[in-house]
């Protein structure tokens, strides 16, 4: 069987398909036995769930996740490399500087069909809150 493996597109609900700039940057950060790889590890979907909640700080996720600093730091790194998390700064009220992490998807999806495993992701774009399909 072949396994031929990328990242599939596919239209946004309004009917327009992404930019050919956002395609080619999706193909390269995250192709899908990268993206499987990444997800079929226990830890890494510990902190998507944890993430659905909403934006969260690094040492949360390590007491929610209830892993070690390096793993939950390791894991975000290779979220936020192929898109799935994106971080922001967050000031603490007694001044205090650090990276919160967020989810920057909606959905995602993962089909096998003819031999051909393809991964869509459903990201919302960091500007206007609107969505871009990857």
């Amino acid at each position: 069987m072949a396994t031929t493996a990328d990242v599939a597109t596919e239209p946004s609900p309004d009917g327009e398909s992404m930019s050919a700039g956002e395609s080619d940057r999706c193909r390269k950060a995250g192709s899908a036995p990268r993206l499987l790889e990444l997800l079929d590890n226990e830890h890494t979907r510990n902190i998507l769930k944890a993430l659905c909640r909403g934006p969260q700080r690094g040492r949360d996720l390590i007491d929610t996740c209830e892993a070690s600093r390096a793993t939950i730091y390791r894991r975000l790194d290779r979220l936020e490399a192929v898109g799935l998390v994106a971080t922001g700064l967050y000031v603490d009220p007694d001044g205090h500087h650090c990276e919160t992490y967020r989810l920057r998807l909606d959905r995602l999806r993962v089909a096998v069909e003819s031999g051909t495993v393809s991964v869509t992701v459903r990201s919302t774009t960091e500007n206007d809150g609107t969505h871009s399909d990857q």
